[in-house]
């Protein structure tokens, strides 16, 4: 019986140890990783170059990964001068903050529209980085505290990870993302490696974004930061607000006919023009699922409205993503050119009157606010 409590005893104070040292070696590690922060999070001023490199795994096994490049550019001046240059597949984009300000260029279209900035500007979210990443670069660190940081020990025989640390951070939904600091000099980070998640399209993949050339103080001329239309650039308009919007009627995913007359003077329409194949996307419409949910109340409808693909495809993703906004199948994309969309997603609140009252391009952290905002300007 003695032998039996002092094993059982045993046991339990080294299960206590065990967990000890777990616990001091993730604050260990926590501690670290927020070292190698403090130069960007002392920082006036900074400015870095990098590149995305997005792999995509084909569904055939035998086919190796697709590469995907971009380029892009950071410069920030605290939380209200930011600018943004960002190669992609459909050209280069520029993002400009300049205090209340916010224009946004395309160099392909020699287009501009400008607006007003929101509270912040999540530039690395722009370029689909981890959510987080802005907090880390911007130095606001309690968004980060209540992560589960863990640093990684490299290969010993790897020289080039010797001159680097790397960690692996958990995030809310249980996903991983492994960051990487040069540890010459000052601690920068060198590369942010997060996972794609499979969809219909594609077998996942991984996305790397490596970071070079970190500058930091280095801005002193902030005319950077204020657009100026290049030649033969214009200004877009405020993209039909103000029009009458076009009518249309397009069948849903069981065959039944939605037609925007069956709603006026009745709800007002909001219209998401979508793609399972479009990240920002996929990004968007979680917040738009949510505004609906929280205006279901209200005299007001949503409508997402699928750009060319398949039944089959888009029940399976929109199952597997977990969004029940009804889905109006647009297949030759004639509705589209009617609303004048050129990128997705492309947002549009139509009034009880029949007329466009707001719209906009893209995705942004602050796009569920401002949506909600717009939808009960629009039912006033």
């Amino acid at each position: 019986m003695k032998v039996t409590r002092i094993i059982k005893l045993i046991i339990v104070v080294f299960s206590v140890v065990v967990f000890s040292i777990q616990a001091d070696e993730g604050k260990e590690s926590k501690q670290v990783f927020f070292d190698a922060l403090k130069s960007l999070k002392n920082a006036e001023s900074y400015e870095v170059q990098g590149k995305i490199i997005y792999s995509i795994n084909s569904n055939d096994t035998s086919k190796k990964a697709s590469e995907i490049e971009q380029k892009f550019k950071v410069i920030t001046k605290g939380d209200k001068l930011n600018f943004l240059s960002l190669d992609t597949q459909q050209g280069n984009i520029q993002v400009f903050r300049n205090g209340s300000g916010l224009t946004i260029y395309s160099d392909k279209d020699k287009r501009y529209i400008e607006r007003d900035a929101p509270g912040n500007i999540n530039l690395f979210m722009l370029i689909g980085a981890p959510n987080f990443l802005d907090s880390i670069v911007f130095g606001d660190l309690e968004q980060i505290s209540s992560l589960t940081i863990k640093q990684v020990t490299p290969p010993t025989d790897n020289q080039t990870e010797k001159k680097e640390k790397q960690f692996q951070i958990q995030v809310d939904n249980n996903d991983e993302v492994n960051m990487w600091f040069s540890m010459e000099s000052e601690p920068k980070i060198t590369r942010v490696q997060s996972e794609i998640p499979a969809t219909q399209v594609s077998s996942g993949g991984t996305m790397n974004i490596y970071f070079d050339d970190w500058k930091v103080n280095s801005v002193t001329d902030e005319s950077v930061f204020k657009f100026n239309p290049p030649a033969g650039a214009s200004k877009a308009g405020k993209e039909m607000v103000g029009e009458k919007a076009p009518e249309f009627t397009l069948p849903t995913l069981d065959g039944e006919k939605v037609s925007l007359k069956d709603f006026h003077g009745k709800k007002v329409v909001v219209l998401d023009f979508w793609a399972s194949w479009c990240g920002p996307c996929r990004m968007a419409m979680p917040a738009i699922q949510d505004v609906s949910k929280e205006l279901k109340d209200k005299e007001v409808v949503f409508f997402a409205v699928n750009l060319g693909e398949e039944k089959e495809k888009i029940t399976s993703f929109l199952k597997k993503i977990g969004i029940s906004i009804p889905v109006l199948m647009d297949k030759d994309g004639g509705v589209a050119d009617l609303y004048r969309v050129k990128s997705i997603p492309r947002l549009v609140v139509i009034g009880k009157d029949g007329f466009i009252k707001s719209g906009h391009t893209g995705f942004s952290a602050e796009m569920k606010e401002e949506l909600k905002k717009e939808i009960l300007e629009a039912l006033k």
